[in-house]
């Protein structure tokens, strides 16, 4: 059942970490791009929320006055905001379903403000927990069974060990 749970999450991953490592396959321009026409909210404003609020985009707020983007997983508004008279700029990029997995891939934080993104890092945690349960129950089922318990532990061993090594390899490459 944990394996059953876990699986379509473990698949998102893996197919935006293709996408990732083989990007010419995949097609992850965005499938729009919408340049705003400026308009006039209240002037001498100081916070980028306040900002976003007042122009009602929801999502992650990265970035301050007077320069920020709104990002959602499938939308990244890049908001430009002139205190001085109150003149605002949104410029609108929407991702394709590639670009939507890509930035699930990315999605960090354990509270962002964006509730979708909150349900979401829940569910990534939910299936780190079911993946290590599978993992448990593996290795108390392996255990019971006496006569595969040697080649079994040289399989973990050796599956550790390439663990080790991959997981040094890619923090020795950097970010």
């Amino acid at each position: 059942m944990c394996g059953l749970a876990a699986l379509p999450f473990l698949l998102m991953y893996a197919v935006s970490a293709v996408q990732m490592a083989h990007n010419k396959w995949f097609n992850t321009k965005p499938a729009s791009v919408s340049v705003g026409t400026p308009a006039v909210i209240d002037a001498g404003l100081v916070d980028a929320a306040v900002v976003a609020g007042k122009l009602q985009l929801r999502g992650d707020i990265r970035g301050k006055l007077p320069k920020f983007r709104v990002v959602v997983p499938s939308v990244v508004h890049e908001v430009t905001y002139i205190a001085e008279n109150g003149v605002v700029t949104v410029n609108t990029t929407r991702a394709r379903f590639m670009g939507v997995l890509n930035r699930l891939h990315h999605a960090a934080g354990l509270w962002p403000s964006y509730m979708p993104l909150r349900l979401w890092g829940v569910a990534i945690g939910l299936v780190s927990i079911a993946t290590l349960g599978l993992a448990i129950t593996g290795i108390v089922m392996w255990w019971q069974r006496k006569q595969d318990r040697v080649v079994g532990l040289i399989l973990l061993g050796g599956n550790v060990a390439f663990a080790l090594v991959v997981l040094g390899m890619i923090r020795a490459a950097g970010p």
